[in-house]
């Protein structure tokens, strides 16, 4: 059994964030989000499991959603969707 289940976390920035994720769905780009909607996409979509005794890495280039994906386990940020 999983310590830790993460499925289909995405996080969204600015006013109405849930009015992307139709858009998201359909396969729409960050860029696109962003410039038809003025919003940012921080974390989309992501999903991952830990097991007991594992020990877990998140990677990434800078600006990737690492922090923001942490924010979102811990609850500093509330997700908006997963």
């Amino acid at each position: 059994m999983s310590k830790i289940v993460v499925e289909g976390l995405t996080k969204i920035f600015g006013p109405n964030p849930k009015r992307a994720l139709p858009r998201l769905a359909a396969g729409a780009s960050k860029e696109e989000i962003h410039r038809e909607l003025g919003l940012v996409v921080g974390v989309r979509d992501v999903s991952f499991a830990v097991e007991p005794g594992e020990t877990f890495v998140i990677m990434g280039l800078s600006g990737s959603g690492k922090s923001t994906l942490l924010r979102c386990l811990n609850r500093l940020h509330e997700p908006t969707a997963g």
